[in-house]
């Protein structure tokens, strides 16, 4: 009987040894999936195309002002832009006015060009604005529906901001009614 005890915990040993073998190599980070919520809006239908102006006379400072729900990280910026050109994308933190990213990304004509960034750690209800400086862009429901403030996934979309000329200036009004260009974000929620 002694024997088949020191043979049983033998046996349970053994196998508790083998099952509980470290392996780094093994371990998986998993990383939130990306989100961008301007294409998620345009493809779930919360915002349509209806216009489309190439060169135009004027030159505007445009985008969207938004606040996550989770602290996350900006990885990547983008565009789509109906002209093959290089364009100034332009993100800021609103709260603080402060530029945090610039950097000019190739169109591919009506193709959205994402560039990727050096990851920029953004806190959830801060209030963000990405933006592109352009006279080429997508005019998006400009029959006065409101559009805006919009959820998708962990954002929430307050507002487009304009600013007329070429200078890199963040927008002090917003409107709820219409959306010209189409520049967006890469957000990675922390887990």
């Amino acid at each position: 009987m002694k024997t088949q005890k020191i043979i049983v915990g033998l046996l349970i040993l053994g196998l508790s040894l083998i099952s509980c073998s470290k392996n780094d190599d093994d371990i998986k980070i998993i990383e939130s999936t990306p989100e961008y919520p301007m294409k998620s809006l345009i493809e779930d239908g919360v915002i349509e195309l209806t216009n489309t102006k190439i060169n135009s006379p004027n030159t505007f400072e445009l985008g969207y002002k938004f606040k996550t729900f989770k602290n996350g990280k900006i990885t990547a910026l983008g565009i789509r832009v109906p002209d093959n050109d290089t364009y100034r994308v332009s993100f800021w933190n609103v709260d603080t006015e402060e530029l945090l990213k610039t950097m000019e990304i190739t169109s591919s004509s009506g193709l959205l060009s994402f560039e990727d960034i050096e990851p920029i750690n953004i806190e959830s209800g801060t209030a963000y604005f990405v933006s592109i400086n352009t006279n080429d862009y997508y005019i998006f429901n400009d029959g006065g529906d409101v559009m805006f403030p919009a959820e998708t996934n962990n954002i929430l979309v307050l507002g487009y901001g304009a600013y007329f000329g070429q200078s890199q200036t963040l927008p002090e009004t917003y409107v709820k009614t219409a959306y010209l260009g189409m520049v967006d974000v890469k957000f990675i929620p922390n887990n």
